[in-house]
């Protein structure tokens, strides 16, 4: 179901079916929210929360795996009906697309890692990953930056001298905390990027809007929600 074919029917009044198709993209190696497992199947916390939704909400949901810079594009290309990926929402991306009600808070502090003795981020080239929230940060500021595709390309540019600094969501991440022991990285400057939580990305207008949100009401009333938070991230 396209973007455009969404709207389309909520112009011309048309209910879609409960059983609707749905592409869910999301960018896998982002543990614990989304990671592929060691049996190649996408999993983590918001796997099994997405699940829950297509399962309440009578969605035949297909997961997709692409890199964090083609969701929201693609979501209002209309070759992803749901992107979802610990999506921060913020007053830039609400611009284009719409965002479910928030299922998650995030912490609004950030770091810049590298080696002892690298220079600051006003002065640092840092590597970033593309259409993230850092990567926007990096824009507003002014600061030299290189971005690329996948996280595993920016800790690689880091390694290899291309950047004297990496800029992401590090913090607590325990897939990439022996990279960073290995390396000698160090957690040298901070930012504060704020936000209003990680929710679900849909296009403009899109009907599935009030479906998520109301599956997600539901399963915050009954404690679903706290459940997953507790299995994943406790």
């Amino acid at each position: 179901m396209s973007c455009a074919a969404v709207v389309s029917a909520l112009v011309t009044g048309l209910t879609l079916a409960s059983t609707q198709p749905v592409i869910v993209a999301t960018d896998a190696p982002f543990p614990v929210y989304t990671y592929v497992d060691d049996a190649g199947i996408i999993t983590g916390y918001e796997r099994d929360l997405m699940d829950q939704v297509c399962a309440r909400a009578a969605l035949t949901c297909t997961w997709v795996d692409t890199t964090f810079d083609k969701l929201i594009p693609g979501v209002i290309s209309g070759e992803f009906d749901v992107a979802i990926g610990g999506v921060a929402v913020t007053p830039e991306r609400r611009k284009v697309v719409d965002f479910t009600t928030s299922y998650r808070t995030s912490d609004d502090t950030e770091w810049f890692i590298g080696r002892p003795g690298a220079p600051p981020p006003a002065t640092a080239m840092t590597a970033v990953q593309a259409g993230t929230v850092h990567d926007q940060f990096l824009r507003k500021a002014g600061n030299r930056h290189i971005s690329f595709s996948t996280e595993a390309e920016v800790l690689a540019a880091l390694a290899n001298g291309q950047a004297d600094l990496a800029f992401g969501p590090f913090e607590g991440r325990t897939d990439i905390e022996a990279v960073i022991a290995d390396k000698g990285y160090e957690y040298l400057y901070s930012a504060s990027i704020p936000d209003e939580g990680v929710a679900m990305v849909v296009c403009k207008g899109s009907d599935l809007l009030e479906t998520l949100n109301s599956t997600l009401a539901a399963m915050r009333t009954d404690g679903t929600l706290d459940l997953l938070e507790t299995r994943w991230f406790n």
